[in-house]
């Protein structure tokens, strides 16, 4: 009995999963909030298998990429603490420093306290009123997904065409492809 392959659906597949994760690298790189180091940047990226009875798309990223993407509440009972450490290595390279009142930045007095404390207050706000998602993911997957399902359909129906063609050869003793 000729074998069910999904060739077309596949490849159709296959593409837009790369179509969502080049779209959600500009989107994270443009946006506001989440583009720091590249690392989570160069996380995306997507993984199709394919069973015997099944397709699977999976989409890959940094475990901190759900946060920027659909943002953060406000924290129960103050947080873990897990929290300053990243916020205090984010302060340090970002070069971030203290102001007067009127804007103009303070002359270093010690710079590792006062580091601390900006990672304290940002981190505070953060637990208090957490933030908003920047959906660079979210808003790559809605826009290349309203394209999906005629793709699939078409190309569903030609793997189909194929598969039953393939059956009829092998039903009248034609074993060509």
């Amino acid at each position: 009995m000729a074998s069910f392959d999904y060739e077309k659906t596949q490849k159709a597949l296959n593409k837009f999963g790369k179509d969502v994760v080049i779209r959600a690298a500009t989107l994270l790189q443009t946006r506001k909030r989440g583009y720091d180091t590249g690392k989570l940047f160069k996380s995306l990226d997507h993984d199709l298998q394919v069973a015997a009875n099944s397709i699977s798309l999976k989409f890959r990223m940094e475990d901190y990429g759900i946060a920027i993407d659909k943002g953060r509440g406000k924290s129960e009972g103050g947080g873990s603490g897990a929290l300053f450490p990243k916020i205090l290595a984010w302060v340090k390279r970002k070069g971030l420093r203290p102001r007067d009142s009127k804007g103009k930045f303070k002359a270093w007095k010690n710079k590792e306290n006062q580091q601390r404390g900006i990672a304290f207050a940002v981190t505070r706000k953060i637990h208090r009123f957490g933030y908003e998602g920047n959906n660079f993911f979210t808003d790559a997957f809605d826009q290349k997904f309203k394209k999906l399902p005629r793709v699939i359909k078409k190309t569903f129906a030609l793997d189909v065409e194929r598969f039953l063609a393939q059956t009829i050869d092998e039903i009248n003793g034609n074993n060509s492809n």
